[in-house]
């Protein structure tokens, strides 16, 4: 571990975290930052925030450690100081940082978020019964494997089973998300958060963009005008993110996925998930779903389609 990462107290609080459950928002919003803070233009390959929580290079490099050699529980216990570390060494006022862990403490006791270096937090939701279908199409998986996931009080992204126990030997250390209400309430809705969290719709950012977006700007100490907020969000246009994977490539898309960037759009559901996905997903998250704004469905009323059929209805 390097000498000066431990045992130090910065006073400044820079990082803002961009937290979400997966599927929620979080590179589109990273984009759009990515041109407020620059020149205007984004090369989806090199944006704000790349640094990201669960990056095993980033852990290495602060620790000069290898964190394949280390069990998930060891590499929880040292992230807080990883991150205090990083943070230390940016010489930007502000660190933005993608994370999809749920916010949680460490076998420590200890918050996996630190809360010295931290200055504020951007949480990402959307409906989960849009995040179902995006979320399989990202992972090349099953609707009904996403939704079991999300459904799963003890969910994890990144876990392998090594023949010695739980060691993780890709790109990313485990990520623990809990069930989908679950991480939105540890978030959004947990007294231990000790710093500011601006919840932010994926619905919102489709349809009242402007104001959404400015709301983000201003909460995480960005000052800028309104003709640099519009044109960051022209240059964050969906179409114009997924033009440029079409064209070079996207580093962050899943090997076994088509695309990352699939549509852009909320209500895709109506579409994909049968009835029984539906009453599944609201069975298990209704409540958290109505206190952020999102309607339980009338099964009666949905269109059909080649999975839901008049008979199931």
């Amino acid at each position: 571990m390097k000498d000066n990462m431990t045992g130090q107290n910065f006073a400044q609080k820079k990082i803002v975290w961009l937290a979400s459950y997966p599927k929620s928002g979080n590179t589109w919003f990273r984009a759009f930052l990515t041109a407020l803070l620059g020149d205007g233009n984004i090369d989806i390959n090199k944006m704000e925030a790349d640094c990201v929580f669960s990056s095993r290079s980033i852990f290495d490099a602060a620790t000069d450690m290898d964190s394949t050699c280390l069990y998930d529980a060891e590499i929880k216990n040292l992230l807080p100081d990883v991150f205090t570390y990083v943070s230390s060494v940016c010489q930007r006022s502000h660190l933005f940082v993608k994370i999809h862990d749920a916010y949680t403490k460490n076998t420590n006791d200890v918050a996996i978020v630190p809360e010295q270096p931290t200055l504020c937090a951007l949480y990402f939701i959307r409906s989960p019964l849009d995040v179902a279908g995006s979320f399989a199409h990202h992972n090349a998986s099953t609707i009904d494997q996403r939704i079991a996931l999300m459904n799963n009080p003890h969910g994890v992204l990144t876990k392998i089973k090594g023949k010695d126990g739980e060691v993780n030997t890709k790109n990313w250390i485990e990520q623990l998300l809990l069930s989908w209400s679950g991480h939105v309430k540890s978030w959004t809705d947990n007294p231990e958060v000790p710093f500011p969290v601006l919840v932010v719709r994926y619905e919102d950012m489709l349809n009242e963009q402007f104001n959404t977006f400015s709301n983000a700007a201003k909460f995480i100490g960005l000052e800028k005008t309104p003709g640099e907020i519009k044109n960051a969000i022209d240059a964050s246009h969906f179409e114009k993110l997924k033009q440029q994977e079409n064209e070079k490539g996207f580093a962050q898309k899943n090997p076994r996925s088509e695309s990352f960037f699939r549509s852009g759009k909320s209500g895709g559901w109506k579409h994909e998930l049968t009835v029984q996905q539906i009453l599944s997903l609201v069975d298990n998250h209704g409540e958290m779903m109505q206190k952020y704004g999102y309607e339980i469905p009338d099964i009666a009323l949905l269109p059909e389609n080649e999975n839901r059929t008049q008979k199931e209805l």
